[in-house]
């Protein structure tokens, strides 16, 4: 969590903030330009109407000097009171001009009259900047004659004053007038806060007012006369519209930015509450990745870490010894007493062996079915070896679960090697398959691991693979053995039998590649090869009976009888002409599976044969348990039976038991005519083995039919 407020909350906090503030930064120049903006345009406005006051005496001022009449009263009859009646008069009362007065082109004053009176003297003691505006009026009317016009601000006594001024002439085409005769009309119009108040009044600006000092937050406008002289400022309120749309965005802003704020807040709540649940789930991933999680002990991941993060780097290989112990026959317990019993089977046994090993073993679960031990140093190899002769030892005694004691077996693999940091996983592959050798030679012994163990698990990996390969290579095929009528020499039926002619490495005979088969599942495939091949060869050979040995792994399929039934169907194939042989090991795994199988399988009219009897833990038992219809006597149990009364008794019982129960009795492997004469008087009818056919081709088994079918019709 730490983290997570440093490196995610943090800065995300940081980043809202500072954007925060950038927009309101933003917000804040955008309302200050706006502002500027319009301070500006109020600038420009305020100097345009102050303008065009200034262009409109002048053109007033041009208009009353340009005028015949002016010119005579003025030049060739002056008239005082002409003057003063027209434009004098018009100071007074007028609201274009207050102020008329005529001078010569120095500025001396011929005639002068204001709003409040006369004026005499010269026009630069009324007003300020006139020097600089003879100046220019000179320079107008060397460039546009007696037309020309000059104006400009001006301050006087009474303060900022418009100034324009014209050569008095006539508008009939008179002559030029000469210098020293031309007289000037100057006009000037008072700058007040009125005539201000009207100007902004006509062109919809600010109310402007004539100051000595701006007030600090009113916006100004400095006059200035020709001279450049500074002769009264102008200021207004300014109208800020920058403000009120700042105010408004800001609080649109400021709701936006909450939201957002809220927003990243759950955002960053759930992103934390997420991040809780996985560092949950990562430790919880990281603990049941290494511990199991029905016994407390590590796992196999846990173990092999364990031993590597105690060899030294440096060292490179420290002395490590293995055990691993397989519990056989828990998955029996399983589905008899429920997966709750096996668990508590399996914490009863961790308790126990932790008790034999009192600390000196790492003790681990590294399989569904199976424990390990585990040691470092230089007596690893013995401490783990009377470890594991003391848990065997101690299999014989029942396990308290519940209210049930079971009793249990154990396979153990052992294996001690100098092993490095990265080679630990190999060293708990030997001990399994140590442990697998220990399973497959009948359990309850503790095998050490040996490279050859090794060899042969590879040298069955790759026959695995060769068998399949042969399957989809059509490598296998079949032979047939005859069943024999002892009494009539009649052929009744044939034993497929599987054949393997590797195209590289020649035949191989079914007792090495059956049990490759059945370990690697294949079998199955085998089987439904030699299976639908048999029906599909003996099938059109009259009324033989076809006899297939079926595996348990194709007993276990619940998809068998529907296969059977299908292929008999499409060959067009009799149910009863089909014998299907299993054996006891099926039978003993799954009684009652079995008894369904058989029974739904002899419904349809298929013998169903009891084959090698005489081997393992076959009885008489199993012919009263299980409904078969005929039972085939091993090689094991027929031979030498001329020589052996015991065995000959055993027979003769297992016989007539038979018979009772109304099965057909098969003797199998029968290669001596005192074997078949002895059986014969026994009642024996139907016999196979060397002594009457070997297994045949196809094409051997239809020559000798046809032999038999041509002694049937000679006789």
């Amino acid at each position: 969590m730490l983290n997570f407020t440093f490196w995610i909350a943090l800065p995300a906090v940081a980043v809202y903030f500072g954007v925060c503030a950038l927009v309101f930064v933003a917000m804040h120049l955008m309302s200050a330009e706006m502002n500027a903006i319009d301070s500006d345009r109020g600038k420009s406005a305020i100097a345009a109407a102050v303008e065009s006051l200034v262009v409109g005496l002048a053109e007033s001022t041009a208009d009353e000097a340009t005028w015949t009449e002016a010119y005579i009263n003025t030049y060739i009859e002056p008239n005082p009171a002409w003057l003063d009646s027209v434009w004098g008069a018009t100071a007074r009362i007028s609201d274009t001009y207050d102020t008329a007065i005529l001078t010569d082109m120095s500025g001396n004053i011929i005639f002068g009259e204001t709003s409040r009176g006369p004026v005499t003297g010269t026009l630069a003691e009324l007003f300020s900047g006139v020097p600089q505006l003879l100046e220019r009026l000179e320079a107008g009317i060397a460039r546009a004659g007696d037309d020309a016009t000059v104006s400009n601000l001006s301050r006087n006594a009474r303060g900022a004053a418009a100034l324009a001024g014209a050569v008095v002439h006539g508008n009939s085409g008179q002559a030029s007038i000469p210098r020293e005769q031309r007289r000037v009309l100057w006009l000037a119009r008072q700058l007040d806060d009125i005539m201000l108040r009207d100007v902004a009044t006509r062109f919809q600006l600010p109310l402007p007012r004539l100051v000595e000092v701006p007030k600090p937050d009113h916006d100004a406008m400095a006059l200035t006369d020709a001279a450049g002289a500074a002769i009264a400022t102008i200021d207004w309120p300014p109208r800020r519209p920058g403000d009120p749309a700042f105010a408004h965005t800001a609080t649109i802003a400021v709701l936006v930015m909450l939201i957002i704020g809220v927003l990243i807040f759950v955002v960053l709540a759930a992103f934390r509450h997420s991040i809780k649940l996985r560092t949950a789930s990562e430790e919880r991933d990281w603990y049941n990745a290494r511990y199991d999680g029905t016994t407390g002990l590590l796992s196999r991941f846990g173990l092999e870490e364990h031993i590597a993060q105690a060899i030294p780097r440096k060292r490179g290989e420290l002395p490590v010894a293995v055990s691993q112990i397989n519990v056989d026959g828990l998955q029996d317990i399983v589905g008899l007493y429920g997966r709750e019993a096996a668990n508590e089977l399996l914490v009863a046994l961790a308790e126990r062996f932790e008790t034999i090993t009192d600390g000196e073993a790492v003790l681990a679960r590294t399989g569904p079915t199976e424990l390990s031990l585990a040691r470092l140093g230089e007596d690893a190899g013995e401490k783990i070896r009377g470890f594991a002769d003391r848990i065997l030892a101690g299999a014989g005694e029942p396990v308290p679960v519940g209210n049930l004691k079971l009793k249990i077996g154990l396979s153990i693999g052992v294996v001690d090697a100098p092993t490095r940091r990265d080679n630990v996983g190999n060293l708990i592959r030997m001990a399994e398959t140590a442990v697998a050798r220990a399973r497959e030679t009948g359990g309850n012994h503790t095998v050490a691991y040996d490279p050859a163990i090794e060899d042969e698990r590879r040298r069955r990996i790759e026959l695995q693979a060769d068998i399949r390969r042969g399957l989809e290579a059509g490598e296998f095929d079949l032979e047939y053995q005859p069943i024999i009528d002892f009494r009539t020499q009649a052929i009744l039926g044939v034993e497929a039998l599987m054949r393997w002619n590797r195209r590289a490495a020649g035949p191989m005979g079914p007792g090495e590649f059956i049990p490759a088969a059945e370990a690697s599942g294949l079998i199955d495939d085998l089987g439904m090869f030699a299976l639908r091949r048999a029906i599909e060869e003996i099938g059109p050979l009259g009324e033989l009976k076809i006899s297939v040995n079926v595996s348990p792994a194709q007993l276990r399929n619940p998809t068998l009888p529907q296969t059977v039934f299908a292929t008999l169907d499409e060959w067009g194939v009799a149910a009863s002409r089909l014998q299907l042989e299993v054996t006891e090991s099926f039978l003993v795994s799954h009684p009652d599976r079995a008894i369904r199988l058989i029974e739904q399988l002899r419904q349809s009219g298929i013998i169903i044969a009891l084959d090698d009897f005489g081997t393992g833990y076959s009885s008489i038992g199993y012919l009263k348990q299980f409904r078969f219809d005929r039972v085939k006597l091993d090689r094991s149990l027929v031979a030498e039976i001329d020589s052996d009364p015991v065995q000959a008794a055993l027979v003769e019982s297992t016989m007539i038991y038979a018979f009772a129960m109304g099965l057909a009795v098969t003797a199998e492997g029968v290669e001596r005519r005192e074997e078949a004469a002895l059986l014969s008087r026994l009642g024996c009818r139907e016999f196979q083995g060397y002594l009457f056919a070997r297994p045949l081709r196809l094409a051997q088994l239809e020559r000798l039919l046809q032999g038999e079918q041509a002694l049937r019709q000679a006789s």
